[in-house]
């Protein structure tokens, strides 16, 4: 296999580890779901709609089998083709295979709907079947019993040969594989081995290397005092009997568990507590730093939980199927958690400005700052796109908010040349508002606010004196 092949195969089974969860769930007694290949398309590439940077992430072809019972116990197996952008599944196809997009995400992504459709075009189906995962497993298998035999073993002989073989004879060979590419550092970069996640049996929804510089600074590892480890994983915590025998689960949606470079992994509950103030439906705001360097205030966090050692929070975000996640601190005024988004294995690079606002060399109440500047801009139903207007310097922020009722009582008291205060005399308050919002959507490219108030108030007030009757009420 090349290392484009490697890599893919990586990639795919990465993918499976990740959504079988979620399979898993939608399983019942009489209703069971296989999957039964996995095909990554490419990379899929849009603009942000919100600051019109450049977007990306994997399209995936996931083809499943599902077995239903009815009531006489009767089965029926059919299959499935489902079309995942990263860990989500955005659609699925009919019977002639044509493509049917979840009604949701056509309505609210429609440039990342006509990203995907380029991209299944511009792909040759040869292509896509290229990078099957069975293909790719069926691939390495050759390559290791080639290795193993002293012969060169045909793709097409790997079935025959591994039901000849044992269980434990296979998985000592793919140990060994496994051993092998552990010594090049590209392929153990950011990846356990399978006898590694077999041993630990963890099957997280999200992956955290604790090495990596959270505030462009200090490691994560460090600012969450997790001395020894070298990941963490988010896991539901319904799973955390199967990682730690004896384990009492707690009752919120995630847990976190922390793994070693051996591989043995612990659920972290003896090493934080559940911050009861948020999560799980309280009402108590986040303050929030996000990936893509914009900013909100919500409590959409399910899980958070505080360290015990030092106060530093861990906050998990269910964003529409992706778990997204935050490392807080607490304000020092208002006891409110403020922090920032932490790179996982499923985010994108968080650029080291925005990582920056965090740092602790900035001062005892930048958190505070970072807070008060980011519910000034969320109150005024702005959310920031710029670090200048949320790191915590007053002087450096990119635009003032726009005053919408105040500009709407100055329109209606505009006085003529005459010294009349014609509009507010035939237009209500409404009527202006609506005016305004109209100009300034439309000509908010064009002109300046100042001009476009000024043309409102010039406009309206011309309307006013042709007006015969009145419209005030």
């Amino acid at each position: 296999m090349n290392q484009k092949e490697r890599k893919i195969l990586k990639l795919e089974e990465s993918f499976r580890d990740t959504i079988e969860n979620d399979i898993l769930k939608q399983q019942t007694e009489n209703k069971k779901i296989k999957i039964k290949d996995i095909k990554l398309v490419g990379s899929a590439e849009w603009n942000d709609k919100i600051n019109g940077q450049k977007r990306a992430d994997v399209v995936l072809i996931v083809e499943k089998e599902i077995t239903e019972k009815d009531e006489n116990g009767k089965e029926r197996t059919t299959e499935q083709k489902n079309y995942y952008l990263g860990i989500k599944c955005i659609a699925g196809t009919l019977g002639n295979n044509q493509i049917i997009y979840n009604n949701t995400f056509a309505i609210s992504e429609p440039d990342k709907m006509k990203a995907i459709n380029e991209l299944l075009e511009a792909t040759p189906e040869e292509e896509i079947e290229k990078n099957s995962l069975n293909k790719l497993q069926t691939k390495e298998m050759a390559e290791i019993l080639s290795a193993h035999l002293g012969r060169t073993v045909a793709e097409e002989e790997v079935q025959k040969l591994m039901e000849d073989m044992d269980k434990q004879e296979i998985e000592e060979l793919s140990e060994e594989q496994e051993e092998k590419e552990e010594k090049e550092p590209e392929e153990k970069k950011n990846k356990l081995n399978k006898k590694q996640t077999e041993k630990i049996k963890v099957n997280g929804i999200q992956k955290v290397d604790l090495n990596k510089k959270v505030d462009g600074k200090q490691t994560l590892g460090n600012r969450l005092d997790l001395k020894g480890y070298e990941s963490m994983y988010v896991v539901y915590s319904e799973n955390v009997e199967e990682i730690t025998p004896g384990t009492k689960k707690n009752n919120t949606t995630y847990s976190l568990v922390g793994v070693k470079s051996d591989g043995t992994a612990t659920v972290l509950n003896d090493e934080f507590e559940m911050d009861k103030s948020v999560g799980n439906g309280a009402t108590r705001n986040q303050t929030k730093v996000r990936a893509d360097s914009t900013a909100t205030r919500d409590n959409k966090d399910v899980s958070v939980y505080t360290r015990k050692s030092n106060g530093m929070s861990i906050g998990c975000e269910n964003d529409m199927g992706n778990v997204n996640m935050f490392l807080y601190q607490k304000t020092k005024e208002e006891n409110e958690n403020v922090g920032i988004q932490i790179e996982t294995s499923k985010t994108q690079v968080i650029p080291v400005e925005t990582r920056e606002i965090m740092n602790k060399n900035r001062g005892t109440y930048q958190g505070d700052k970072v807070q008060d500047e980011i519910q000034e801009h969320t109150d005024e139903g702005c959310k920031p796109k710029d670090v200048k207007d949320f790191d915590g310097d007053e002087n450096t922020v990119t635009h003032e908010h726009f005053d919408l009722e105040y500009y709407v009582q100055e329109i209606l008291n505009y006085e003529n040349d005459q010294g009349e205060e014609q509009i507010k005399e035939v237009f209500t308050a409404n009527e202006v508002r609506e005016k305004l919002l109209r100009e300034l959507k439309e000509k908010g490219n064009q002109l300046s606010q100042d001009q476009i108030i000024q043309g409102v108030k010039e406009e309206m007030n011309l309307d006013a004196e042709n007006l015969e009757r009145e419209h005030k009420r």
